[in-house]
């Protein structure tokens, strides 16, 4: 399952509603967390049709300047029997620092315990799924590009066009330069 930035493509949503936790100072309370701020980076899936209803949180610290954990968070309780008991838990295939267990407490203690956060995950879910799965939604095209900068510079390009400037130039080229 492939996943992408929320922010790649609703950037102006993204800005306004990621969700920040700021540790002003180490205490017992919060696992002695490092005074810093926490960004809360959503990433969704891109398969289509596919309806997995959960979400990855890239969980970025500012002044240290770093990704610090990944937690995976789903919409649903799992059901009976289900493998993995936890709704919410530290993904095992995504990097984790020392303060991911910390994170994560603070993530299901503090963030989770906002119904209206809670809320505005789920309809980011549904915004992001609804460009997955329309192949002729405008910014559909962005999903199959290879990279966060091809889709940025894409980004960039569609913004050129709308304002009548000139667009950017191709990236360079893959291969033999030419000189000359």
């Amino acid at each position: 399952m492939s996943m992408m930035r929320f922010g790649l493509l609703f950037p102006q949503l993204a800005e306004g509603e990621t969700r920040t936790a700021i540790i002003l100072e180490p205490s017992a309370r919060n696992g002695y967390l490092p005074a810093d701020e926490y960004g809360m980076d959503e990433l969704y899936c891109t398969e289509r049709r596919c309806d997995c209803r959960r979400v990855m949180i890239n969980v970025l610290a500012r002044r240290a300047r770093r990704h610090v954990a990944t937690i995976n968070h789903a919409f649903e309780p799992p059901a009976q029997g289900d493998p993995v008991p936890e709704q919410t838990f530290l993904d095992p295939l995504n990097k984790q620092s020392e303060l991911a267990p910390a994170l994560l407490e603070l993530f299901q203690n503090t963030v989770l315990a906002d119904p209206e956060y809670r809320r505005r995950l789920v309809r980011h879910y549904h915004l992001f799924k609804r460009v997955v799965d329309d192949p002729t939604h405008p910014d559909h095209r962005l999903l199959k590009l290879g990279s966060e900068s091809e889709v940025e510079l894409e980004l960039e390009r569609s913004a050129r066009r709308r304002e009548g400037r000139r667009p950017l130039p191709p990236p360079p080229r893959r291969g033999r330069k030419k000189w000359g």
